[in-house]
């Protein structure tokens, strides 16, 4: 038997927080209409300075299930990379196939963020553009009534006015290397143990491929990723998540004349306090991050430190 709700109706929670980073980043501009990088560099050689910014840390999940044909309607946002602070909100639709399991489609809206026209201008003003994003996921939960799950998700990326390059002396065909825009496509196969109540535990794999226009923008790799989730005190949940990676370009960067290679490395910890002052349905959490992208470019080194605190609502 699939695992959709058996009762039909409404679930889901709102998460309102508010929350502090410091983040590393030459290419991103900003997040949340928050400045994130320097308007002006002197230099393309190292990685940018730290911006701090704090800002509100808003998310959401609702369902709506029909119990008859076994089928739940569902949207939400969530931080899809922390990395990056790249997020997406998503509409969709899973459909229970008995003993088979769940399958699930939807569709993707990248929350707007701001990056650099032309990130290696230096020692003048650089001027900011949208970069959004829009996609498809696909999946297949519980795959026959096992815990094992597959994801595929598939997002185009525009930006709104791409110069890189412009002020660096290449030639048309060079500067094209350079471009941002294309799909980024992963697959994803986790499986989820749960070795007692009080343990769950979900590793996974994540097969990664960024199709960019720009042959020495686009990379391919992985990323593992382990989460712990310790259930067993009455009023507090701790949730650990460990990511680690690794992408590669086949081209040489025109600009740095290197073929570009990123280890990336995160991890995260929330701890959720259930029903504070005996507020029915009410939770309160606080979530700690860390982590970056460590480039043979230092130009494209990333990094970012978070914590944001705030309350949950079931219902």
């Amino acid at each position: 038997m699939d695992r959709i709700g058996k009762e039909s109706g409404t679930k889901g929670f709102v998460f309102v927080g508010a929350g502090y980073s410091s983040l590393q980043t030459n290419m991103v501009a900003e997040v949340g209409g928050t400045e994130v990088s320097d308007k002006r560099i002197d230099s393309l050689q190292g990685g940018a300075d730290d911006k701090e910014y704090v800002g509100v840390a808003p998310a959401f999940n609702v369902t709506y299930t029909f119990a008859g044909p076994r089928t739940q309607l569902f949207a939400g946002v969530e931080l899809e990379d922390f990395l990056t602070q790249d997020g997406a909100l998503g509409f969709g639709v899973r459909q229970g196939i008995g003993s088979l399991g769940i399958v699930r489609a939807s569709l993707l809206a990248s929350i707007p963020l701001k990056v650099w026209k032309d990130p290696y201008l230096t020692n003048v003003d650089r001027s900011s553009t949208d970069r959004t994003g829009f996609g498809v996921r696909l999946g297949w939960e519980h795959i026959f009534e096992s815990d094992l799950d597959l994801t595929l998700t598939t997002r185009s990326i525009e930006l709104e006015d791409e110069r890189s390059g412009q002020t660096n002396g290449l030639t048309e065909s060079q500067r094209q290397l350079l471009y941002r825009e294309g799909d980024i496509n992963k697959l994803e196969v986790s499986y989820t143990w749960i070795p007692s109540p009080h343990h769950v535990i979900q590793p996974g794999i994540v097969w990664i491929d960024h199709d960019l226009d720009g042959d020495a923008m686009a990379m391919d790799g992985y990323s593992a990723k382990l989460s712990y989730a310790y259930l067993g005190l009455s009023k507090v949940e701790f949730l650990v998540n460990l990511l680690a990676g690794k992408m590669e370009s086949d081209t040489y960067n025109p600009i740095f004349a290197k073929k570009e290679e990123v280890d990336r490395l995160g991890g995260s910890i929330t701890m959720t306090y259930v029903e504070p002052f005996g507020m029915k349905n009410w939770r309160a959490r606080a979530v700690a991050s860390t982590g970056g992208e460590d480039s043979n470019i230092d130009f494209y080194d990333m990094s970012v430190n978070a914590f944001s605190i705030g309350a949950l609502y079931n219902f």
